[in-house]
């Protein structure tokens, strides 16, 4: 489930997108059923059988930093967890720089198999320098890689100025993808909540697999030691090479990434737990509408990882709306061929 071990290969600063295929997404329901009585019923009743090891405990003492780091990022797709991401830009074309984009909460379970997501989008000022439809594409900018998040970003930044900022929650569990494309306000520590007001179910088999994306993607780029304190180190990687190399970006039409960009990772020394990254991206984007017209933007990602092992991921409060007999019997497989 986790981010595997191939290398990228090559690449110049250039990173070209396109539109997301949606077959590659698709989740599968699985041929087999469960061998087994007993861990049918574990995986009937959202339990996982395993406690995932701590990456510290899977590595060699030598081990390189570029190995922690990405041995940091599997354990994320094991390990109960949360994480919370926050997205400013720092310098832009606009003249309304710095400001809040988005906040990106997520809950993870794994332990049940039940994932839930709550985004919230504060501005837009990257995409009123040109409101026009063959102007500024607002995914230019979009920090995410999720597909559902890439979604909603770019509803968001399209949205009329006064109904900011929008709030997006998608839940995972049973089968099913839960959403509300228009979730009432909400802070980090309060409970994922939706009313329903824009709001359906959807079973997973019919719907692109949602993405649990890594902030960090394997790679070969080179990794440094930038700071060390009695619980933490950090590693660097910087350069738009290596940048492009290990960040997953979600461009339509292609950017061109900076001298400036750069990650730092931040890892518990005892357990080697991701628990900070702080992406600095410095980009050029095209935002002409007839001609190309290159302007720059920078943008600060910082996420902070934490409630290893702790983190739970209930159904949001609130209702979704309705699922029916057929629906709760697609989850009741998916929940049997699964694991």
């Amino acid at each position: 489930m986790g981010p595997g071990p191939a290398a990228d290969g090559d690449r110049d600063r250039r990173v070209d997108g396109g539109a997301v295929n949606r077959r590659g997404f698709l989740a599968g329901l699985g041929a087999a059923a469960a061998g087994a009585v007993g861990y049918g019923g574990l995986r009937v009743a959202d339990l996982r059988p395993y406690d995932p090891d701590a990456p510290a405990d899977r590595l060699a003492a030598d081990a390189t930093p570029r190995e922690r780091v990405l041995a940091a990022i599997r354990h994320l797709f094991a390990a109960d967890h949360r994480a919370v991401t926050r997205v400013r830009v720092l310098d832009d074309w606009t003249g309304d720089a710095p400001y809040r984009l988005t906040r990106h909460r997520e809950l993870h379970e794994h332990s049940r198999r039940r994932h839930t997501h709550a985004l919230t989008t504060f501005g837009n000022g990257m995409v009123l320098a040109d409101r026009e439809p063959d102007g500024v594409d607002p995914r230019t900018a979009c920090p995410y890689a999720t597909i559902d998040a890439v979604l909603h970003f770019s509803d968001a930044v399209l949205a009329d100025p006064e109904t900011l900022p929008e709030r997006f929650v998608f839940h995972v569990d049973d089968g099913t993808l839960a959403v509300d494309r228009d979730a009432p306000a909400q802070a980090v520590g309060e409970p994922v909540t939706v009313d329903g007001g824009y709001a359906g179910r959807t079973p997973v088999r019919d719907y692109p697999r949602v993405m649990f994306g890594e902030p960090i993607r394997p790679h070969r780029a080179t990794w440094r030691e930038h700071d060390r304190t009695g619980r933490t180190v950090t590693y660097e990687l910087s350069g738009p090479d290596a940048y492009a190399r290990a960040v997953p970006l979600y461009s339509p039409g292609g950017i061109d990434l900076r001298e400036g960009s750069r990650l730092r990772a931040t890892l518990d020394r005892e357990t080697g737990r991701l628990r900070r990254v702080v992406d600095r991206r410095v980009l050029d984007a095209d935002v002409g509408v007839e001609e190309r017209d290159v302007r720059s933007v920078e943008l600060r990602l910082e996420t902070a990882f934490d409630r290893y092992g702790e983190a739970t991921a209930p159904r949001p409060r609130g209702s979704f709306g309705g699922v029916d007999a057929r629906d709760r019997l697609a989850g009741l497989l998916n929940d049997l061929s699964t694991y």
